[in-house]
Order: structure tokens, then C-alpha cells, then sequence
């Protein structure tokens, strides 16, 4: 008797149940409520970033310790002329800018560029963002005369990938066999903040990194 009891008040649970969300269904558009869920802040967002501590970067980098394919951090030296037309080279911070760079088989670097701000690709750990060395930015690549290198940025928070030249379309490759090396790097790095406290006892505080985007780099297939 008691089992019987217990039966048929689950039952008249979920009727009620049932008629309270039909009822719900049928309600104008207007009157529905909304509910909307909070997610914890990604750690590549304008609030978490006015809360991170700049990264400080302390030494030079010298570029007889760089290898191929290194992903760097660099600053183009500041450029004194004489009088005459001819270039100096200065050992001081130049402007308050960073640079995204790779380098090349020539032992040069050559400047990072990306064709959208969007991820390419997320994980539990990282956020990355895509980025092509252009053609135009290839020859003759940066030396030591022309930037100073800040950081090589660790495995952590880079990869490495590959996509076709042209698309694989065109007379330039018509069978696709040429490829171009793609990198990718952590939104943090991209979007951090850094001290810059380098030679001489000057120093730049609270500086970004110049992200150069264009859009045609981008291969529609």
C-alpha cells in the first residue's frame, strides 16, 4: 500500500512537471526569460591582462646563439645619422615597441606577420594565434646591425606548421609542392606586457608588441 502511494505521487510530480514546461514552450517570445552563464576569464582577455604582471626582460640576446627557425622577440635599434647621410648604430632601447620575428636559413630574422587576430587553435594551456613570415619582409632579413634580439621564445608556447604557397593553386605551384612554414604563438605573448631594463641603466616600462595583420596573407581554398 505504501509502494503504491509513493508510485503515485511520482506520477503526479511529473505531470506537473510535463504541463509546467508545455506551458513554458508556448509562452510568446517576450516573455520567456533568458538566462546567460558565466565563464571563468581566458587568460588572453583585456581583464586578465590588466592584471598579469609584465614579463621583464633583462638581457640581450646575442645572435650568434640563435638557431633556425627560432621564434624571437626583438627591437629595431634606434639610427643616428652624422651629418652625411650615413647610419650609427646605438647600443640604447630604441622606441617603445616590440616585433614578432623567425629565423631564417640565412642567419637572419625576418618579421612575423598574421592575416587575423582570430585563434588558430586552443587547449587546455594555450591560445595560439597563426603567423607567416611575408615575401616581402624575407629579403634581405634583419642582422644585428639592424635589431637587437630581447627573447627566444620557448617550446611552451610556440609551434611550428605548414601550408601550401599560393594554396597550392597558380602556375607558381601548380602541383602543390612548395609549402611555407607557419608559426604559431601564444596569445599571451602576443598581447603581454613587458620591462624593458637593458645596458646603460635605461629602461621601458609597460611595453606591447607591435602585431602586424594582413589580411591577404590569408589563402582562401
Amino acid at each position: 500500500m505504501l509502494q503504491l502511494q509513493h508510485h503515485a505521487l511520482l506520477c503526479y510530480w511529473v505531470g506537473c512537471c510535463i504541463m509546467f514546461h508545455a506551458s513554458l514552450a508556448f509562452q510568446p517570445a517576450h516573455t520567456r526569460k533568458k538566462y546567460s552563464f558565466l565563464r571563468p576569464v581566458p587568460s588572453s582577455s583585456p581583464t586578465a591582462l590588466s592584471t598579469t604582471p609584465p614579463r621583464i626582460i633583462t638581457n640581450e640576446v646575442d645572435f650568434q646563439d640563435l638557431t633556425v627557425m627560432d621564434v624571437v622577440l626583438f627591437q629595431r635599434r634606434n639610427v643616428d645619422h652624422n651629418g652625411d647621410g650615413s647610419p650609427q648604430q646605438s647600443n640604447g632601447l630604441s622606441c617603445a615597441k616590440l616585433e614578432l620575428g623567425a629565423v631564417q636559413e640565412t642567419r637572419t630574422v625576418a618579421p612575423l606577420s598574421a592575416w587575423t587576430t582570430e585563434s588558430a587553435y586552443t587547449s587546455a594551456t594555450n591560445d595560439m594565434m597563426e603567423f607567416v613570415v611575408d615575401e616581402e619582409d624575407m629579403f634581405p632579413g634583419l642582422s644585428s646591425d639592424d635589431i637587437r634580439i630581447l627573447q627566444v621564445l620557448d617550446g611552451s608556447v610556440i609551434g611550428y606548421g605548414s601550408r601550401q604557397v599560393g594554396g597550392g593553386k597558380g602556375l607558381g605551384n601548380p602541383h602543390g609542392e612548395e609549402s611555407e612554414l607557419l608559426y604559431y604563438i601564444d596569445r599571451s605573448v602576443v598581447e603581454g606586457l613587458y620591462d624593458l631594463e637593458i645596458g646603460g641603466g635605461s629602461s621601458l616600462r609597460g611595453v606591447k608588441v607591435d602585431l602586424v595583420v594582413n589580411p591577404s596573407l590569408e589563402h582562401i581554398w
